[in-house]
């Protein structure tokens, strides 16, 4: 198998696997997965996320946003918050529902899932990895907000390269 084969097998099955456990995590709480990835990318915000800004890193629209921040909201996942310098906006912040339930913890739960992994490589080896992850990250999201900007397909044209 081709190279760029394998490597998109392997990414797709990890990111396979990881979407189940995030799944996972999210029915024990009672949420679905969007809401769950909402909560992380508020959570990554640092108390300065708007429901603009959710909706554009979520790719929902404002209505569908809405529509979900009041359900977390009203399930205690979310608080809203005047904006200090937008007198008609608001900032979305984490509630106490977020901690009560766990949610947030799973950074610790998957760093001891993977620890032992993690520490057979050297510190070497794992530098191509994160220089890996993080370059396929940005293409990604890259990718993704172009797809998103055009109002195009995710698939590139073609290249007259064979894909998987």
């Amino acid at each position: 198998m081709e190279r760029t084969a394998q490597m998109d097998e392997l990414l797709r099955d990890l990111t396979s696997e990881v979407t189940h456990v995030y799944r996972w995590l999210a029915e024990r709480a009672g949420i679905n997965h969007t809401d769950l990835m909402c909560l992380f990318y508020v959570r990554s915000a640092d108390g300065k996320a708007t429901p603009k800004a959710i909706s554009q890193h979520l790719g929902l629209t404002t209505g569908a946003t809405a529509i979900m921040l009041n359900r977390l909201e009203a399930a205690r996942f979310i608080e809203r918050h005047p904006h200090p310098t937008d007198r008609r906006g608001v900032l979305i912040t984490l509630g106490p529902a977020t901690q009560e339930t766990g949610l947030l913890q799973l950074r610790d739960y998957v760093m001891r899932m993977n620890r032992s992994v993690i520490a057979t490589y050297s510190d070497e080896e794992l530098a191509i990895v994160r220089r890996f992850i993080g370059d396929m990250l940005s293409n990604t999201r890259d990718t993704l907000r172009q797809a998103r900007h055009d109002k195009g397909a995710l698939l590139p044209a073609d290249t007259g390269e064979e894909t998987a």
